[in-house]
């Protein structure tokens, strides 16, 4: 299952395999770390995914991975941040993640669920580098806070 220490991205692997559904948002964070931070090839991804959906389109998942990785009619540069997307689209205070991602199902502090390298000893290290996967408003605020999150406890 998932196996890149990005919480997010790990939680929707793991929910994409033991279901065969994941939501859009969680699938274009997956895409983002597949096409822009790892540069592999979009069609890699296109066809994990027909393998793995229940609800495969053809259309649909090709289309969605063109226009993500920018290869289609519109290049637009889509890179998200894996991270501060988790704070903004898992709402219950880390929900989804702590979920599908069995190391963090019994975390009491969400910010450890955005950023578990920095508050566990036994999370391996990211497969990209974990300031790659914050907005700069995110990173500005960790600086000046030490926390992502308003939230203080899931």
């Amino acid at each position: 299952c998932g196996q890149t220490n990005l919480p997010l991205v790990d939680a929707g692997m793991n929910e994409l395999l033991t279901t065969g559904y994941v939501s859009n948002r969680v699938r274009q964070n997956m895409a983002s770390v597949l096409a822009k931070d790892l540069t592999l090839d979009w069609r890699l991804g296109a066809e994990f995914y027909q393998l793995c959906l229940e609800d495969h389109c053809v259309a649909a998942n090709f289309g969605n991975w063109i226009y993500f990785s920018g290869v289609g009619g519109d290049p637009k540069s889509r890179h998200f941040r894996t991270v501060s997307q988790a704070a903004r689209y898992d709402p219950d205070n880390g929900s989804y993640v702590r979920k599908w991602v069995g190391g963090l199902r019994d975390c009491d502090d969400v910010e450890a669920v955005l950023r578990p390298w920095d508050f566990r000893e036994d999370w391996g290290v990211p497969i990209v580098s974990p300031e790659t996967q914050l907005t700069w408003q995110d990173r500005e605020k960790l600086e000046k806070t030490g926390r992502i999150s308003d939230l203080r406890t899931c």
